[in-house]
């Protein structure tokens, strides 16, 4: 009877991968023998915009560091004239004068999405009043912008809050 030896493959598992693996949107990390830390990379109409954190000062502070970095400019980009952000332009069949606020037969309603739901708050004509129902969407249009974005990117929205 022959024996037959297996050769196994002696390579070590505990080195960490080399590469660079996607946390969450625009968010990466990256392994490479040069450096370690989290990249963020964003493009906007063909400019590139990116930056790494090292993790020397730990894990989630660079993390954190890195999506904080991320969310701010994510806000610049939105109110650079050409970003076109529906926010800022008006759809041609908008009646009410503010993006996310509509009448409907019965109510007005201000619709958003937050998370990636679509989120919709009605209010009465026949509880509120007209204007009351109008100025109750309107608020809650202004809340849900100013909870997402931190600020209200409506004008016709400022004095709503």
């Amino acid at each position: 009877m022959l024996a037959i030896k297996q050769v196994t493959d002696k390579t070590d598992n505990k080195s960490p991968k080399t590469g660079s693996t996607r946390i969450e949107r625009g968010i990466y990390r990256v392994n490479y023998p040069s450096h370690n830390g989290y990249r963020v990379y964003l493009k906007f109409k063909g400019v590139e915009y990116q930056k790494v954190f090292g993790v020397s000062g730990g894990e989630r502070k660079a993390l954190a560091q890195a999506r904080r970095w991320r969310k701010e400019k994510l806000r610049e980009i939105q109110n650079l004239p050409e970003a076109n952000n529906p926010l800022k332009k008006l759809m041609s069949n908008n009646t009410s004068g503010i993006t996310g606020v509509r009448r409907g037969k019965t109510a007005w309603s201000s619709t958003w999405v937050e998370n990636g739901k679509q989120i919709h708050r009605s209010f009465a004509v026949e509880k509120h009043g007209e204007d009351e129902a109008f100025r109750l969407a309107c608020r809650a249009r202004a809340e849900a912008e100013k909870r997402m974005y931190g600020q209200v990117f409506q004008s016709a929205l400022q004095v709503a809050i």
